[in-house]
């Protein structure tokens, strides 16, 4: 779930009559800047971009309690603020100019622009290097978090650490990268790292959940396409390591509102994502084909608490548990057959048999490995997937 940005201003105070023009500008962090020039006629409002470059663009929303002054304006107030040059509000005439006055403006903000409209020719990269692959863990309209606004979400599984890549070119309009906890928790879900460029549309694509420093533009900064932008991490409401992302534009009530988008993928130039399906840059060499690939057949390493460690083990001593992880490239329901032995042994084969589960985004098999000087060798894992033997797998057990 990625933070909500608006930012509330407040800016209140009484005067009466004004001798000479007095100019005041108030900005907001990085956001917004209000330029108040005030005469002996009243307050000429103006509203400004704190980030000076002329590509930024925010949505704002404005208030304002009035005392004494009239004005034909309707509020709430709807205005979008494009570039570093100010926009003209209005100027808010004094009724009596024998009495005191006071006016009090508030100021919701939202990166982009409500009425811009999605270039829906573009086809996005996916949002990680050329070397990974990586799986959907959840996808559009997704029961945990993926329904309402942020219904046309995606969840992509990669572990922390890993190289998070624009998915199109822009400008970066707002990153955060101070907090490190993560979890299912509901306090957490405006303490997500996070990285929003702005399009040329005027929407915006939202990567977050990222590592702690794990940023690496600062704000203002033209990306390209494929270009380095930060780290991947499990930071904010998350229940693991994952990149969330989006393209999301805000309404007029200043909530976000996620646009669905097509990825250029292995299998097509104008992909939509699928949950469960682990997806790639194309590339020649990877069978697009097949429901499996040997590389996602293997041997992890698990803790006490049966929680996967590392994969590609080929050692092990008594006492540890194992997992023989299978990675599918598309949810399906594959027969898997694992047959388990120690070479040398005259043990029968442990032989594991099921049916993969079309709603996981891995399939496996947790195995402890007894605290027995017999189970001491070379174990052999042999796996085959709706009859085919996929893969022969190998490890060590020392005492």
């Amino acid at each position: 779930m990625i933070r909500f940005l608006f930012i509330l201003l407040f800016l209140g105070f009484s005067f009466g009559l004004y001798a000479e023009t007095n100019v005041t500008e108030e900005c907001n962090q990085e956001w917004i800047c209000l330029i108040q020039t005030k005469d002996e006629d009243g307050i000429e409002l103006s509203i400004r971009n704190h980030n000076p470059n002329p590509k930024i663009t925010n949505s704002v929303l404005l208030n304002a309690t009035l005392i004494n002054f009239k004005t034909d304006l309707v509020f709430p107030y709807f205005v979008v603020v494009k570039g570093p040059a100010p926009v003209y509000i209005t100027k808010f005439l004094l009724e009596d100019k024998t009495k005191n006055a006071f006016h009090s403006f508030s100021f919701r903000v939202r990166p982009g622009d409500w009425d811009s409209i999605h270039d829906d020719s573009v086809s996005y990269l996916l949002p990680f290097s050329p070397e990974i692959r990586a799986k959907v863990v959840q996808g559009y309209n997704g029961s945990v978090t993926h329904f309402g606004n942020f219904a046309y979400s995606i969840d992509f599984g990669i572990p922390v650490g890993t190289p998070v890549h624009a998915a199109r070119k822009g400008y970066v309009m707002a990153t955060e990268a101070r907090y490190s906890e993560g979890g299912f928790r509901r306090d957490l879900l405006s303490k997500a790292n996070f990285i929003i460029i702005q399009h040329e549309d005027g929407t915006l694509g939202n990567y977050a959940h990222l590592m702690k420093n794990g940023v690496v533009v600062k704000l203002g900064d033209m990306v390209e396409a494929g270009q380095l932008i930060g780290y991947s991490g499990n930071t904010g409401y998350t229940q693991g390591p994952h990149l969330h992302f989006e393209v999301h534009k805000p309404n007029r009530q200043l909530e976000v509102t996620t646009i669905p988008t097509v990825f250029k993928t292995q299998y097509s130039d104008r992909d939509t994502l699928n949950e469960y399906y682990m997806y790639w840059h194309p590339r020649v060499g990877i069978n697009t084909k097949t429901d499996i690939l040997e590389e996602d057949i293997q041997i992890c390493k698990l803790t006490t608490k049966r929680e996967k460690t590392q994969c590609g083990e080929t050692s092990f001593q008594l006492g540890e548990n194992f997992l023989v992880s299978l990675e599918f490239v598309r949810p399906g329901n594959q027969r898997i057959e694992v047959d388990i032995s120690i070479d040398g042994k005259g043990f029968e084969p442990m032989k594991l048999d099921w049916v993969a589960q079309r709603n996981l985004a891995f399939e496996g098999r947790y195995l402890s490995i007894a605290n027995n000087p017999k189970f001491i060798g070379r174990w052999k894992v042999r796996v085959r997937v709706n009859g085919e033997e996929k893969k022969i797998l190998f490890f060590d057990v020392k005492a």
